[in-house]
């Protein structure tokens, strides 16, 4: 601290200030030298020692050899009449205030240079050679202090899928990544005449400050709204590849520095809007205090649900799966409901996304399974032989005991591990892809079945179809549902079944609501059909009369 207080005083960034240090320092030397002329003691000339270092330290080591020559050429006996002072003491007095000059120069040039990199350290991000979170906290602090008006905009950018990232192309991706969403942000701040600068808050997090004086304002809020998020989807170019990112954003928007009550308030309240935005899988949310209760739905449902797998509030529904072929009803997806007492039927999008993010996700996913696997126990009993499938989350992947768990139940109940199908989404490989892949293949191994689900609308997904050990690619339902108005749709899911087959994967068309859907499925070889048009989720009773009505065979009707 001490040494930065001398820097900032002895070696100022602005050139005024330097020409009044030096002014001072000249008045210091003058002074010395009439009090040697009055007292006719040239043993005061070292005093003159003083003003040399603080000139050197303050101007580096020229200039202090400069304005030291110039102090000793005033001590010659040709400017001043110090007879007692030999010529021979002159001499050495020349030679020794030089050297202290260019001594004391070098030194301040050092710890200049030393204390310039130890702030470069503290206020940049060494990865990224951007502002860190510290430069912007110091800015904000800055202006609340000066009470700055104007219209400010501070957004965080969070890239989800950055360890994934890293894994497949290298850590460098994300620098790369980082400045090409600088380029993109800095076009639309000189589209909107504003100043705009960027900063590195951590390895997978990049925030935005945006600024305009009081005569202007921001283009409109959606406009500019829209502006950010379709510059962050674009794909990203790394090494001569695109690469998608998955991206969220928050956005927070004010006025007057004078209401921040410190250097971190605009930048937490972006970070608590991208952390909404990330809960929500949603591209961009605007912080607002009286919006962020807008999920307490949601939270209060966390206490319940417990109490919900308790008292069978919670229950399964099966969704038949066909073979597109020959008909025949090969498996069910196995879908958690809950209909609570008080509150009526809760959707599982409102409960699940909020379960995923505690340790609950655990209990829902144990209640699946096990149920899931006792109603195939009783199918079998009765007859009926279909395989059944079960959403797994992250969280449970990450879990070290959630393969055994799996394996015991199957073990207990004397039922083949063939007959288990574990569905994942691409999302979930975005967390540490490592631990997932060995989670899935011990399942594998053990011939538990895979199934990517939502397969074409993740990051990335051929990279997976590489490592993973898939037995199904489930078509995500936003094609499937478009293929008798969209060519582009019938592209894609042809393009898909062709490259799963290649490489001896089978697929799964899901959302399937017409039989010119089922029809053009099975023209393109895809080999598994689920949807309103089969079947819509039924109770276990349900399925069963449903089963026994079809002889275990779909026959389609015009739908």
């Amino acid at each position: 601290m001490f040494i930065e207080k001398v820097l900032k005083y002895l070696k100022p960034a602005n050139q005024r200030s330097k020409i009044k240090i030096g002014a001072l320092i000249v008045a210091l030397q003058l002074f010395i030298f009439f009090l040697i002329i009055k007292s006719e003691m040239p043993v005061f000339s070292h005093l003159s020692l003083i003003p040399i270092i603080l000139f050197s330290f303050t101007f580096g080591e020229l200039p202090g050899l400069f304005f030291a020559t110039i102090i000793t050429v005033c001590f010659s006996p040709f400017w001043m009449d110090l007879s007692r002072d030999a010529s021979a003491l002159w001499i050495l007095r020349t030679f020794g205030f030089a050297a202290v000059a260019y001594t004391t120069g070098t030194l301040g040039n050092y710890v200049m240079n030393f204390a310039s990199y130890k702030e470069k350290i503290y206020f940049t991000d060494l990865f990224t050679q951007l502002p860190n979170r510290q430069a912007l906290c110091e800015k904000f602090l800055k202006n609340s202090k000066s009470q700055i008006t104007g219209h400010f905009v501070i957004i965080v950018v969070t890239v989800s899928n950055s360890k994934t990232l890293a894994e497949i192309f290298g850590k460098n991706v994300l620098k790369s990544i980082f400045y090409q969403f600088k380029e993109r942000y800095a076009d639309i701040a000189e589209r909107m005449l504003s100043k705009m600068e960027t900063y590195s808050l951590n390895t997978n997090q990049i925030s935005f400050f945006f600024e305009k004086n009081d005569e202007e304002t921001f283009e409109s809020k959606e406009k500019f709204e829209s502006s950010i998020i379709n510059a962050a989807k674009k794909n990203f170019l790394h090494d001569g590849f695109f690469v998608h990112c998955d991206s969220h954003i928050g956005l927070y928007r004010f006025s007057d520095f004078s209401e921040i009550n410190s250097g971190e308030q605009p930048l937490n309240y972006a970070e608590e809007a991208v952390d909404t935005a990330v809960k929500q899988m949603k591209d961009l949310v605007v912080y607002n205090p009286s919006g962020q209760l807008k999920y307490s739905k949601a939270s209060d449902l966390l206490g319940d649900i417990d109490l919900a797998i308790r008292s069978r509030w919670m229950f399964l529904v099966y969704q038949p799966k066909i073979d597109i072929a020959t008909g025949k009803i090969q498996s069910v997806e196995a879908l958690i409901r809950w209909n609570h007492p008080v509150k009526g039927f809760v959707p599982p999008g409102l409960f699940i996304p909020q379960a995923e993010q505690s340790t609950l996700i655990e209990n829902i996913t144990d209640f699946v399974i096990k149920q899931a696997i006792l109603q195939l126990k009783l199918w079998q009993r009765s007859g009926i032989d279909v395989d059944i499938a079960v959403n797994v989350s992250t969280y449970n992947l990450l879990q070290p005991n959630f393969v055994n768990k799996v394996l015991n139940l199957l073990q207990e109940n004397k039922l083949d591990t063939k007959k288990l199908e574990i569905e994942i989404t691409e999302g979930s490989l975005i967390t540490d892809f490592q631990h997932v892949l060995n989670g899935l293949k011990r399942l594998h191994d053990a011939s538990i079945k895979i199934a990517l689900d939502d397969f074409g609308t993740g990051y990335s997904s051929l990279q997976y179809l590489q490592k993973l050990p898939i037995d199904f690619l489930k078509i995500d339902q936003s094609f499937v549902r478009n293929l008798e108005t969209s060519k582009q749709s019938k592209e894609i899911v042809k393009a898909i079944v062709d490259l799963a087959h290649t490489i001896n994967i089978k697929t799964i068309a899901e959302g399937i609501e017409t039989m010119a859907d089922y029809d053009y499925l099975n023209s393109v070889g895809c080999d598994i059909g689920q949807g309103f048009y089969m079947s819509k989720p039924l109770t276990s009773n349900a399925f069963v009369s449903w089963y026994s009505e079809n002889n275990g065979v779909f026959k389609k009707v015009e739908s």
